[in-house]
Order: structure tokens, then sequence, then C-alpha cells
């Protein structure tokens, strides 16, 4: 297999726990405008799709309404309720310490994913950090993917996306690059089936370990 030389991450549900946050805003918003038809259970199909797409299939006509509430509430909360995933920091250390690059590939809004990184210390990790206003199209399509390599100047062999949802692997798929699936998603390994995730991460040390020897095992 090809050395890893570069690592695509996405931010919500992979690097920073902000699941708790991100249900809590759903339900903030659509308890207020839908009472009773959304629990904390019903909301989890949302965590992954950007905002605009989750908002105007709910309500088609105030959608955009949604989205600005969801927007405020999130970012009242964020700070007390978002958190680092367990080794995250100590794992990007030993990429970074290995000379991999890195960069955030997420579809949230650049503002708030600075801001979040920002929060959780992990921005300096990072040599490329791509949020929603950098793309015209957001995953699943390749263009996320593509623009991250393209900024970090990796090659489709070497380039890994790790992600906790199906658009995270197929955009890594309609990139030509390897997707990796974290076992710590709210999404389970069977709703990841279909979508043929290459591997599977069974924590952030597992990742970092397989990485590290794949990077080894290419320049033997």
């Amino acid at each position: 297999m090809s050395p890893i030389t570069a690592v695509l991450f996405d931010f919500d549900g992979t690097i920073g726990d902000t699941n708790h946050l991100i249900s809590e805003s759903y339900l903030h918003v659509l308890n207020k405008h839908f009472p009773g038809e959304y629990t904390t259970d019903s909301v989890r199909k949302f965590n992954g799709p950007a905002l605009e797409e989750v908002f105007l299939g709910v309500s088609p006509e105030h959608g955009l309404e949604l989205v600005k509430e969801y927007r405020e509430f999130n970012h009242q909360m964020h700070d007390e309720l978002i958190r680092a995933f367990p080794d995250v920091p100590e794992s990007l250390e030993r990429l970074k310490a290995h000379g991999i690059k890195l960069a955030v590939v997420s579809t949230k809004y650049n503002t708030m994913l600075r801001h979040g990184l920002d929060v959780l210390g992990l921005t300096s990790y990072f040599d490329v950090i791509l949020g929603g206003n950098d793309y015209e199209k957001v995953k699943p399509d390749p263009e996320p993917v593509l623009l991250g390599m393209s900024r970090l100047g990796s090659e489709k062999a070497n380039t890994i996306m790790v992600g906790d949802n199906w658009q995270d692997i197929e955009s890594a798929h309609n990139a030509g690059i390897e997707g990796v699936f974290v076992k710590w998603s709210q999404k389970t390994v069977a709703e990841m089936a279909p979508y043929k995730p290459d591997k599977i991460a069974e924590s952030m040390i597992e990742l970092t370990d397989w990485i590290l020897a794949r990077t080894t095992e290419g320049k033997n």
C-alpha cells in the first residue's frame, strides 16, 4: 500500500465532539416549531448534511430562517458543550512530528469552525483549514477533498479522508482517495457498510498507529 503523507479530517463528530451540541441545537429549533415531533434519536440523522439541506427538507418555506435560529443557539452554547475526542491532541502531535500534512475539511461555516479549533487548542496542528464558505459544492461532492489536497500539495495515492459520516467516505471515494470511518461516530458500522469505507478506525490512537505504519512501510 502507498505511504500516507497527508490526512484530511472532518471536524464535527471526528476530532471535535460536538454531538451533544448539535443535537441540542436541532432540538431547540425543531421543538419550537414542531413540538413533539423530534427526539434526540431522531435528529441523529441530521448530523452530517449541510444545515441548509436539513432545514429546507424539514420546512421548504422557512428553512433558511430555521438555519439562522440554529446557528444563534449553537453559537451561544458552543464553548460550553464542545470537547475534543479522546487522544486527539496527542495523536495530531504525533502525526505532525512525523511530517504528515494535516487539514480540516468541514462543511461547518468557517468562523465557527476556526473558533471550535481555537477553543480545543487544535488550530496549530493543521496546515490547511477549510469550511463551508470555501466550496460551491459540499460533501459528498469531491470538491472539498480535492481542494484540501490542492492546498496541501498532496497526491491522491498518499492522502486519506477521515470522517464520521457517509458524506465523508463518499467525498473521498468521489475524489479518488481512501475514506476512513471513525468508530466513535454516532453512526454505526452497519449504517456505514453500504459506503464501503477503506478502514474503520477503532480509536484515534489506533488510527495514528495505522497511518504511521503505512508511512514507514512506504519508505522501506
